[in-house]
């Protein structure tokens, strides 16, 4: 019984693992906005996801800052979160041969593509 548990316990950890190797490469996403006068902000958010290591980054208009990481994948949707705080960064869904990252820290929610990497 012990070691039937423990084999299901292994099954599921790979599976659960397997799934998010699809997703692991490098994700760009580029914004910017108008602000008042000719100013301009712009946002980079990078995603870097291995099998062993998930790293945030935010850049650009008063921010730069990394997180160390960690996804869940739910329904073909991959949900990122700080790993320690556990705040929820965003997700990013593939829909029609593209990435798109919904974040609070998309600038603009119309134009939300994020590259990834070949």
């Amino acid at each position: 019984m012990k070691y039937s548990i423990l084999f299901l316990i292994l099954l599921f950890a790979n599976h659960t693992f397997a799934n998010t190797d699809i997703w692991n490469g490098t994700y760009h996403y580029y914004g910017s906005e108008k602000l008042l006068g000719d100013n301009v902000a712009t946002r980079e958010v990078i995603l870097t996801l291995t099998s062993e290591n998930c790293v945030f980054s935010i850049f650009g208009f008063q921010m730069d800052k990394t997180y160390s990481c960690k996804v869940e994948e739910k329904n073909n949707v991959l949900y990122i979160f700080d790993a320690n705080s556990h705040e929820k960064f965003g997700k990013i869904i593939f829909r029609k041969g593209n990435y798109y990252l919904y974040s609070h820290y998309v600038i603009d929610g119309r134009k939300n593509f994020f590259f990834k990497d070949k």
